[in-house]
């Protein structure tokens, strides 16, 4: 300590460093960049993820945008009138032409096999589109609006509106890259978890991968982010033809980065803005407006200069750390500020350099253990595994380091060479709230303490309400773009969330040339090999896949399902209702050609590794249901009703790597909350020397805390990505007021002797600066609420509502305590 304010005495070589430092943050802070790519959804390690790459990359996975289309023009079946399909053409071929899309699927590809009615034997022969200048309108419209295929996926069931698929080109590198990463990363948990290490060849090939990784998902963030914009500009002409909405997993991932982007940008002057209002209305001085906010925007850009350095992207939680950070800057400073007028007011006639060297002194120890324990509660989140959130709690522990070295230097350098000022004459008065709270404290603290038990039991209530059930269309307001194409997609496209369920059977071996497989079939000629995989397509492996696609259909939230078995219904309408045989279906798959191969059939079947893959999608504005659960009942019913062998069905996507993370989250939550109890009592013992005190500062808090949990649950939030670590982030921040609180406490019970009077002094001192970083707190967040981010609004309402909790807990229950545990029997004592 004696060497650091001995440091205090050269502010103008503290300044130049900080400037110095500043220009080096300022030229790497350019770098910083948002990922906006779905991957940062899921938990990193988790095996499913690597069977999701591999699904991916086998079938295609969710890499694809829908674009909805409905015709401004025309009564029932508008997306069918000749002019509307002209402007369908077209806007399909701007797509096409996009850098970065693979290719578009739309009504206008459809193989029109009943308009009118095509025999099977001819389909080598080519088929007749909705391209085709003189194919049947109506015969066209009754077929598509009845395909078992093509019905509630491409085309609503009253034709009013279309949809083009536009899938986007994957990077065959990267996928790669992912997948064998992802195989080395649960290999190395693997080993973890048994006490040993990966050996040192795969070792250093999962360094390799994960340095070839970054560079190459920086290409691709970028590209995506560029293709996805395209998409936009494309839809935005065509506005004037009709209603057109875009959807797909990327899009949501976009979307919600696109959203905390501008959030960040609109909401972060308005936040600086409010903030000056209040230290202007607290302190009545513009030198104590400017210093804050100027420590803060050091801090941050420090911290975002380091984030540079190290090309680490924000992602769509992480990306709070720089709100949050200025917030809890500030909240240093102030008590800072308040301790600084304070020693002015009661001692007028000391120096600077002494009221400087006072304030640092006194407040040096309290607020180091005030960001330590933030810092803890923020560490427990790297436990997640989980990108978004990992990212978050390290940026939020180097941030906040870096504020705490930053407002013990810039600061007190600053005061230095500004003088003392002339203190304010409202600084020595005791705010009516504190001086409240303090009579409640002193007389009432049986009735408080007495409450505080009823609410816990009320609290305890709320929190085993809580869900996990999050839909990513609630994730954005009812008047956002993104909202009204997920929820028209959801009503009248068959769903939202994809999912898979891949059957795993025999792979695909070529027959014997001496089998006379077709048996004097003429529907083919046996020396045809144009797709002689065609022969695993056997009646019994289409009769299971019916069955379990059957069972997954039949889910009320489950909307449209694809497989072969949509095919195979298709089929069966040229045999008037009857299956096709396996000779039948061989000899059609002979016929189809490439491109109708390649969109219908490959996307659903791998013979060469023997893996059938049902594709289906969950209506997310249906009723809540557990996503773990359906996963379990599939693969349950395909080993009990179907007789495959344990995983031999394996469900995946992105529905299914969501649930997990959530789980994965809320799971490193409970188990790392000990930890962060652990760390903040073990800070309050060291700090104040007392098992005592270290207690009665946790159970405010740990209350509070549980209280904003147990209010989502009487209020029906359920826990997402965000709201799920305000728990810890509530004790780790509520925390420092208690520290303050106690820190004070414990001089004035020195001083006076008594404890009543110790908590009249210490409210109408520490109080005051209490209540001010907390309101700062407060306000800061309550701004978010202006979001079309529907996590960012209640992240911030319920930040600001536990931090409104922790004051009142921290102004209320901490001092009752202290009385009803430390107070002599009551006598007759002048009330202050």
């Amino acid at each position: 300590m004696s060497a650091y304010l001995r440091a205090l005495d050269f502010p103008r070589l503290i300044l130049l460093l900080v400037a110095v430092l500043a220009c080096a943050a300022g030229y790497y802070a350019t770098r910083f960049s948002f990922d906006a790519s779905s991957d940062t959804l899921v938990v990193q390690g988790d095996p499913d993820l690597a069977a999701y790459l591999r699904v991916s990359e086998r079938f295609g996975g969710d890499e694809f945008l829908l674009m909805t289309f409905q015709p401004g023009r025309g009564a029932a079946g508008a997306a069918l009138e000749r002019a509307n399909l002209d402007v369908l053409a077209r806007l399909q071929a701007e797509l096409e032409a996009l850098p970065g899309v693979a290719s578009v699927f739309s009504i206008l590809d459809v193989p029109l096999l009943e308009s009118p009615p095509l025999p099977l034997a001819e389909l080598a022969d080519g088929f007749r589109t909705l391209r085709a200048p003189d194919v049947d309108l109506d015969l066209a419209r009754k077929e598509l609006t009845s395909s078992p295929v093509f019905s509630d996926l491409l085309i609503t069931d009253d034709a009013r509106a279309s949809a083009l698929r536009v899938t986007l080109a994957l990077d065959g590198e990267l996928l790669a890259v992912d997948r064998e990463r992802a195989a080395l990363r649960q290999q190395q948990d693997e080993a973890e978890a048994a006490g040993t290490a990966l050996d040192t060849a795969d070792q250093t090939r999962l360094e390799t991968l994960e340095a070839r990784h970054d560079v190459l998902r920086e290409g691709y963030v970028q590209r995506r982010q560029q293709l996805i914009d395209a998409v936009r500009a494309v839809r935005d002409r065509y506005r004037g033809e009709g209603t057109l909405y875009i959807g797909g997993v990327p899009m949501i991932a976009a979307d919600m980065v696109a959203f905390v982007k501008n959030d960040l940008a609109v909401f972060g002057s308005s936040v600086l803005f409010l903030i000056m209002l209040m230290l202007g209305w607290f302190f009545r001085r513009v030198r104590w407006v400017l210093l804050p906010i100027g420590t803060s925007a050091l801090t941050v850009l420090f911290s975002v200069g380091v984030l540079g350095a190290a090309q680490r992207p924000a992602t769509v939680v992480s990306s709070n750390f720089i709100s949050l950070l200025a917030i809890i800057t500030i909240s240093l400073t102030i008590h800072l500020i308040v301790r600084y007028r304070e020693l002015a007011h009661r001692e007028p006639d000391l120096s600077v350099r002494d009221l400087v060297r006072g304030t640092m002194r006194s407040k040096f120890a309290p607020c180091l253990y005030n960001t330590l324990t933030t810092m803890a509660a923020f560490a427990s989140l790297m436990a997640a595994r989980i990108v978004p959130v990992e990212d978050f709690g390290w940026m939020m522990c180097l941030g906040i380091g870096v504020g705490f070295v930053v407002t013990f230097t810039f600061f007190p350098a600053v005061l230095m060479l500004l003088g003392p000022g002339r203190p304010a004459a409202v600084t020595g008065e005791e705010l009516s709230l504190t001086r409240v709270m303090s009579q409640l404290a002193r007389w009432q603290y049986v009735g408080v303490t007495l409450f505080a038990l009823i609410w816990a039991v009320v609290v305890t209530v709320g929190i085993s309400r809580v869900s996990m059930d999050n839909r990513f269309f609630e994730y954005f307001k009812e008047d956002t773009d993104i909202h009204q194409g997920m929820r028209f997609i959801d009503a009248n496209l068959g769903g939202t969330i994809p999912f898979d369920v891949v059957v795993k059977l025999a792979p695909y071996q070529a027959p014997d040339p001496d089998d006379d497989f077709a048996g004097g079939d003429d529907f083919f000629d046996e020396e045809d090999d144009v797709y002689p995989q065609r022969y695993w397509f056997t009646r019994d492996r289409l009769d299971l896949l019916a069955r379990l696609h059957r069972f997954v259909e039949q889910h009320e939230v489950v909307g449209k399902v694809m497989s072969l078995t949509t095919l195979d219904r298709l089929g069966a309408r040229f045999k008037d209702g009857e299956q096709l045989t396996s000779v039948e279906v061989a000899a059609v798959l002979g016929l189809l050609p490439e491109e109708l191969r390649s969109e219908l059939i490959e996307p659903y079947a791998s013979p060469a590794t023997g893996e059938l893959r049902l594709n289906a999608r969950i209506i997310e504005t249906g009723p809540a249901f557990d996503r773990a659960q359906l996963a379990t009942d599939v693969e349950q019913f395909a080993v009990r009703q179907l007789g495959l062998a344990p995983g031999a069905v394996e469900v995946t996507g992105m529905m299914v790597l969501f649930d997990r993370m959530l789980k994965q989250l809320f799971r490193s939550q409970v188990d790392t909350i000990g930890y962060v109890l652990l760390a903040t009592f073990l800070m309050f013992l060291v700090l104040l020397r007392s098992v005592r005190y270290a207690i009665l500062g946790l159970v405010p808090n740990v209350l509070s805390a549980a209280s904003v949990i147990g209010i989502m649950g009487y209020a029906g939030i359920p826990l997402d990505m965000m709201t799920i670590t305000i728990a810890a982030i509530s004790v780790g921040i509520g925390v420092d007021d208690a520290i303050h609180y106690l820190h004070r406490f414990q001089e004035e019970y020195a001083r006076e002797g008594d404890v009543r009077l110790a908590v009249a002094w210490s409210h109408g001192t520490i109080g005051r600066a209490m209540y001010f970083t907390s309101m700062t707190i407060i306000v800061g967040f309550s701004v978010l609420c202006l979001s079309n981010f529907v996590p960012t609004i209640l992240f911030g309402v319920l930040t600001a509502l536990a931090m409104a909790l922790a004051l009142l807990a921290n102004l209320t229950l901490l001092p009752s305590l202290l009385v009803l545990l430390m107070a002599p029997p009551r006598r007759p004592l002048p009330k202050i």
